[in-house]
């Protein structure tokens, strides 16, 4: 399938599924790993020319509205996770190299996938950047920006994501 027949499916088509469950299942239908009870809303996603398998969620996920999803690595989201609105979640590092720029010769292009954990919460407008694991009963402060690794159990928030306190013993 080609990327712009990719892009329409997701951008154009997806959009317009009227219901979040519907649209659980034309992502699953279109080769995403969707598990029960999934609540997707209006989301965009880019780097989309690989495949749509890089995008897990496991049952009972819920996704906010204008959350951007970048495809180039895996996305995975345990079990009851929710990514609120506006949520920006990018699996890749590109400063340029596709068109010469200087800067990407110190910062090459890079991707990884990114992990959140079971019954995990993301706060809304946070960006999480590649490579980045929230533990599972983790709570991501509103704004936040997460890079690297969130404890499990834990409230993190700021720019960048820091460990403020643990959440239960």
């Amino acid at each position: 399938m080609t990327y712009v027949i990719k892009y329409v499916l997701l951008n154009v088509l997806g959009p317009a599924i009227p219901h979040p469950k519907i649209r659980s299942w034309y992502l699953r239908v279109l080769g995403a790993r969707i598990g029960r009870n999934v609540r997707i809303e209006n989301v965009r996603f880019i780097q989309i020319q690989g495949r749509l398998a890089n995008f897990e969620c496991a049952d009972n996920v819920f996704i906010g509205s204008s959350v951007l999803i970048d495809l180039s690595d895996r996305l995975l989201l345990g079990k009851s996770a929710i990514v609120a609105p506006g949520c920006s979640l990018i699996t890749h590092r590109d400063f340029g190299d596709f068109n010469g720029n200087a800067v990407a010769s110190i910062f090459p292009k890079e991707t990884a996938p990114i992990m959140i954990g079971n019954d995990a919460v993301v706060g809304c407008d946070t960006t999480i950047l590649a490579g980045a694991r929230i533990g599972s009963f983790s709570v991501i402060g509103a704004k936040s920006l997460v890079l690297g690794e969130i404890p499990a159990n834990s409230l993190a928030m700021g720019i960048p994501a820091r460990f403020v306190r643990k959440l239960r013993d």
